[in-house]
């Protein structure tokens, strides 16, 4: 992709304030992430309760993909967007109203607010990554989409660092006072967005119900991708919570090398995303399964790795794969769902997604068992197999040159 394609994207009004909404909301989730995760830890002391905000978050995200993964169709995407958008800005005044009247914040109150604010991040990627793909010509569609996988790996790195400079040189209000600002200014954002027609659907919610998972069954690009997804975030995702932790046993570095060496993943993901950004990919399905397979590989290279370089290069490579994973994956479930079921597909998606409170469980349940190291080598193994099993099933259905397809 050239200079050109750049500017043809950034000049399409649509695309560009939908893709700054959803950089200001995935800032601010970040940034949430990281506040309610101090809260939790001086309101309990105990690390274990973070893990567990994010095991909600994932609950939400998974049962609100059930939910719009059959009523997609029926609904008004623009409106959906702004009221998740709205109901995040004031969750946040929720916390802030508390922590200034002196109130008692309590675990089950960051518990509640982050499994809500799980749900209406699966509303924003089923909702808005699709009204910014329609908002581009065909041809451009996959090159936006990267940006804004792009754009989504960026924050995570920005989330934590703003919620590191608010920490430090101001105190926990104004974090988060600034984080109902963001949400509220991506509101005034999609707001200025033109309306959004409804979808024409005449079935029942139970038919349209029945036509996303048809229409999933009978095309090998979303069944492969929705199926590998589940694989992805339940053996390969929460890897990422194990890296700091694979760094301390097996090297022992100060505080400063952990911080350091730990922020590579989401270096390798900014190199992963403006590569697949840069670089056009044809054969989009087989590429997607072969970065899978990298992303598995590497958590294993990283696991067995008894030298801190091809340590840091594995996470490296782990996080510029995932990178490159994430944007085939919108771009695929895209290109290949039909219009009237797209907002369902994505839905459908977000499902998979949520399961990663799964691999959240299967690490709880290994930790007393077997070390960092040994964990991640059986995760990433549970993941090759799993893996290969839903593949197997796909190579049943359909011939293999389909995976080869252009």
């Amino acid at each position: 992709m050239n200079i050109g394609v750049l500017f043809e994207i950034w000049r399409t009004k649509a695309f560009t304030i939908l893709f700054l909404a959803g950089f200001l909301t995935s800032v601010a989730r970040w940034f949430e992430v990281f506040l309610f995760s101090v809260i939790a830890w001086k309101l309990t002391g105990n690390s274990s309760i973070a893990a567990l905000l994010i095991m909600l978050r994932l609950l939400g995200v998974a049962a609100t993909g059930v939910t719009f993964s059959f009523a997609g169709a029926f609904v008004v995407r623009k409106k959906v967007v702004l009221g998740a958008s709205l109901i995040c800005s004031l969750c946040s005044l929720v916390v802030f109203v508390y922590s200034q009247t002196g109130s008692n914040i309590n675990v089950f109150l960051l518990g509640l607010l982050s499994t809500l604010s799980g749900s209406l991040w699966s509303i924003d990627f089923s909702f808005r990554r699709p009204m910014l793909a329609d908002a581009l010509p065909e041809d451009l569609i996959s090159a936006g989409v990267s940006l804004d996988v792009l754009s989504s790996h960026a924050t995570r790195i920005l989330g934590p660092l703003f919620g590191g400079i608010f920490l430090t040189y101001f105190d926990l209000n104004a974090g988060v006072f600034f984080l109902f600002l963001l949400y509220i200014l991506s509101v005034f954002l999609v707001s200025t967005q033109k309306g959004d027609a409804l979808t024409t659907n005449t079935n029942s919610y139970t038919q349209s119900l029945l036509k996303v998972i048809g229409q999933t069954r009978d095309n090998v690009n979303l069944l492969s991708v929705i199926s590998l997804t589940f694989v992805f975030n339940i053996f390969a995702l929460p890897f990422i919570a194990l890296i700091s932790l694979l760094l301390i046993e097996k090297f022992d570095p100060n505080e400063l090398y952990i911080g350091v060496f730990t922020s590579l993943e989401g270096i390798g993901a900014l190199l992963g995303g403006t590569a697949i950004t840069v670089i056009a990919i044809n054969r989009k399905l087989i590429s997607f399964i072969s970065f899978l397979a990298i992303i598995l590989l590497s958590i294993s290279l990283s696991a067995s790795s008894n030298s801190i370089f091809m340590y840091l290069f594995s996470i490296l490579i782990f996080g510029m794969a995932t990178a490159c994973y994430s944007a085939l994956q919108s771009t695929i479930i895209y290109i290949n769902s039909t219009p009237e079921l797209r907002s369902s597909t994505f839905s459908l998606l977000t499902i998979a997604i949520g399961c990663g409170a799964l691999g959240s469980l299967n690490i709880y349940l290994m930790s007393d068992f077997f070390t960092t190291e040994e964990i991640s080598n059986i995760m990433a193994f549970e993941g090759l197999l799993v893996g290969l099993f839903f593949i197997i099933i796909a190579l049943v259905r359909f011939p293999v040159p389909k995976f080869f397809e252009k």
